[in-house]
């Protein structure tokens, strides 16, 4: 049997170090999130804001009534992202059992707006 060289065994284990090794960060400030999903369940929220079908109205109810209060400090690992249309960020993230999505600015700040002219 062909043994594996000692630089691909390296590279091996420099990249499952690499996929798992995800920094923390804390949640910033007092937020609402909403439970059951990746950003993308955030960005049709925020992009279905005026969608009055009843299957929307449906969904957009069930995401508000089951969201969750984020806590101050909390560490939490970011797991993906997403643009509303509006061009808000938005993260999703493990939070004890839930995936929650929430706004970017609860974990990275307020994003800084252009200066007056």
């Amino acid at each position: 049997m062909k043994r594996p060289s000692t630089a691909a065994a390296a590279f091996a284990v420099m990249m499952s170090l690499a996929a798992g090794a995800a920094p923390a960060s804390p949640i910033l400030f007092v937020f609402t999130g909403l439970r059951g999903g990746a950003a993308d369940t955030c960005k049709w929220f925020n992009d279905n804001l005026t969608d009055r079908s009843v299957g929307a109205l449906t969904r957009q109810t069930d995401l508000l009534y089951n969201r969750i209060a984020l806590p101050v400090d909390q560490d939490v690992t970011v797991r993906g992202s997403a643009t509303s249309d509006e061009g808000e960020q938005l993260v999703d993230f493990q939070l004890s059992s839930a995936t929650i999505c929430t706004a970017g600015e609860a974990i990275y700040g307020p994003t800084p707006s252009p200066a007056p002219s």
